[in-house]
């Protein structure tokens, strides 16, 4: 019976062993090679955008004459300083046919293009928020006297797994955002996350750039300078105790057994 008994207590460890990362995503082999920051990571690289993002676009006349609030004003919309959806006047200046403080959003199409009132369709995929900017300006000029635009991006997200523990997903506001503003607005490294192995994965998915950061040292600050682009994945592997696992599963096991040992006894004549 104590033979019986240890054989059901090594096996049960052995599976013990084989199941305690079950749940575990995106497992990397022992020598994966990640991509190299240094060669290849621009730091403060601009956002260029991509199909399905959703831009906001304001449009002014007069330099952004009419935004400035001079003298504690309030924005007046109708002495000719927006351009927001609407038409032209027979001044050159906009009449506004939006709202001026959110503009108007436009989805960015499967052609690369989006379709702006006045202009018409424009190709904005690959381009920085900035040439966007210059690109509208340099059309609305021959309509609008001195036009000034300012471009947003609403919808840039990414992908947050805390150690396999609990998923989130992050809206980046800005365009700037490291990955250290991502971990601090979202609780930081967990205590079931391992910080000396965060991996970010970034670009398409059937041929993504996997980065490692190792947050467990001062020495890893630098690499969580970088910016976050929309559509990365930040995985946090989690810090398994295999000690404390195998020895709940060991204990659930011996349980089991001393209920069957119990039953037996009681039904022996």
């Amino acid at each position: 019976m104590r033979l019986f008994v240890l054989s059901i207590v090594v096996l049960s460890s052995l599976y013990s062993c084989s199941t305690l990362d079950k749940s575990r995503m995106l497992k990397t082999p022992v020598n994966y090679q990640f991509q190299s920051f240094i060669d290849s990571v621009d730091y403060k690289e601009s956002y260029k955008i991509a199909i399905d993002d959703e831009i906001s676009i304001q449009m002014f006349s007069n330099d952004g004459y009419n935004i400035v609030n001079i003298g504690g004003n309030q924005m007046n919309n109708n002495n000719g300083g927006g351009f927001v959806g609407g038409g032209v006047n027979a001044n050159g200046n906009g009449t506004v046919g939006g709202n001026q403080r959110n503009g108007i959003g436009y989805k960015v199409r499967s052609d690369s293009t989006i379709k702006v009132p006045v202009i018409g369709r424009i190709k904005v995929v690959g381009l920085t928020l900035n040439q966007i900017e210059e690109k509208l300006e340099n059309l609305l000029k021959s309509q609008v006297n001195s036009p000034f635009v300012i471009a947003r991006i609403f919808n840039r997200r990414i992908y947050i797994f805390q150690g396999g523990y609990s998923a989130s997903i992050f809206q980046l506001q800005n365009e700037n955002t490291t990955l250290f503003e991502v971990l601090a607005q979202t609780g930081g490294v967990f205590q079931e996350g391992n910080a000396s192995r965060i991996k970010i994965i970034r670009g398409e998915l059937n041929n993504p750039k996997i980065y490692l950061v190792d947050l467990s040292t001062i020495d890893g600050i630098k690499d969580a300078n970088l910016n976050m682009q929309a559509g990365d994945i930040v995985y946090i592997d989690p810090f398994i105790n295999y000690g404390a696992r195998i020895s709940t599963d060991i204990g659930s096991t011996l349980g089991f057994i001393s209920s069957l040992l119990l039953v037996y006894t009681l039904i022996q004549p």
